[in-house]
């Protein structure tokens, strides 16, 4: 019989003896991906979405709540701050470029962003469809916000994703390629259009938007029937009293790293926070506690180790009639040890598809729950060199308890085993 068939049909035998040693494979192997695959992924994610940020200016409050909210945009805003001393900052002469940002509301559980046209470059970006906005109430989609196109018009959310609608119209005019990035989860408009949706809200008056026609010629000639006025370009000289969210900078010169934030922090009301700072302040609190986890997988797979070669020890010692009965049918000492290599190898092969199909599973449940989109989501068909590892790790580890009993296989005699049983 082939040894493959013999191993399966022996291993189908004895499963209940297996079963703990199969778990315990399975655990470790799953619980050292998910580790492995968060901390590389969310690395990259975060490296990726900065944008060559080097600094954000927000309303005095956590840095790190700052930086969540101004650049990964995955949590509430500390405040708002004077558009007009934002500005001040952005004609430094240790600034190379800045963009302002501003809160709007919300479509569906995507964020409108006001800002302006040239945060598509910063984030390498260009458009699928359409043009950038020109005028107010117009928006260009990131390619992950479903149920809009080209021509849409709809309305915003006030305060959060959960909140209802009717507060300010708005027509799409764009739609971006892909990015990869947090771009591809938001709303994009001027910074005029979030100013003129809240200070018509403000006033009971819903803000009008132009409606898109057809013809390439017209898009802007044709009024909304929610509007009763011609649509307004975007002003380049707003009220000295508004505010925005947040000011991204980056830098001119190295030295600016060192006196910029300083400076802001001391002489103004506003508060400066690096994003490589606070990044790597967070991903050294993350890695403390996934180091913890991996230990515990690390030790689950020496218990399942362990559990293997006291299963192997005791086993042949109750296979000494199954194993003698072998070598009366011709099967060598070499033969019966690649039998038993077989069976383990099996077992651990087992092992190791259904850790890493738990652990693929587990990620993919686990970034739905996050509900931040594709920017922020895990990779979960993602294969690499640590996947290699993870099935050479418990293949050695089959490979020392056979070899430990190695021995006690070659030892066997088949006169004696017979003479007694």
């Amino acid at each position: 019989m082939n040894l493959v068939v013999l191993a399966l049909k022996n291993m189908r035998f004895r499963w209940m003896t297996q079963v703990l040693t199969l778990l315990l494979f399975t655990l470790a192997i799953s619980l050292l991906w998910v580790m492995h695959e968060v901390r590389v992924q969310s690395q990259n994610k975060l490296s990726k979405n900065l944008a060559d940020i080097d600094l954000v200016i927000g309303a005095k409050g956590s840095p790190l709540q700052i930086i969540l909210s101004s650049v990964y945009h995955i949590d509430a805003p500390t405040g708002n701050i004077s558009y007009a001393e934002a500005k001040r900052w952005m004609k430094h002469p240790m600034v190379s470029k800045s963009l302002p940002l501003a809160y709007g509301d919300f479509y569906r559980s995507y964020k409108i962003l006001g800002t302006d046209t040239s945060i598509i470059s910063w984030y390498d970006a260009s458009l699928a469809e359409g043009q950038p906005w020109m005028k107010l109430g117009e928006v260009v989609l990131g390619s992950g916000v479903q149920g809009l196109q080209v021509g849409d018009v709809f309305s915003g959310q006030h305060g959060d994703a959960e909140a209802e609608s009717g507060h300010g119209d708005y027509l799409v005019v764009g739609i971006l390629e892909p990015t990869g990035t947090v771009l591809d989860q938001l709303v994009l408009c001027g910074l005029e259009t979030v100013w003129n949706v809240h200070e018509h809200s403000e006033n009971g008056i819903s803000a009008p938007v132009p409606e898109l026609v057809e013809g390439p010629d017209e898009h802007f000639d044709k009024l909304s029937e929610r509007g009763t006025s011609n649509p307004e370009p975007i002003t380049p000289n707003p009220s000295p009293d508004r505010e925005i969210t947040a000011l991204l900078l980056r830098y001119k010169n190295p030295m600016a790293a060192i006196q910029l934030p300083r400076m802001i922090n001391e002489s103004s009301s506003l508060q400066a926070a690096a994003p490589a700072i606070e990044i790597n302040r967070l991903s050294f609190m993350l890695n403390a506690g996934s180091d913890t986890l991996k230990l515990v997988a690390y030790a689950l797979l020496l218990l399942a180790a362990f559990s293997m070669l006291v299963q192997v020890w005791m086993g042949l010692s109750q296979r000494k009639v199954e194993f003698a009965l072998l070598r009366s049918l011709g099967y060598s000492g070499g033969k019966l040890l690649r039998l038993l290599l077989w069976e383990l190898g099996a077992l651990v092969l087992m092992a190791f598809a259904l850790g890493e199909g738990l652990a693929r599973w587990f990620l993919f449940q686990f970034s739905s729950e996050l509900g931040y989109g594709q920017a922020y989501s895990f990779e979960v068909g993602h294969w690499s060199s640590f996947d290699v590892l993870l099935l050479a790790l418990p293949l050695a580890l089959v490979l020392i308890a056979a070899l430990v009993n190695a021995r006690r296989i070659y030892q066997i005699s088949i006169s004696d085993l017979l003479q007694n049983p």
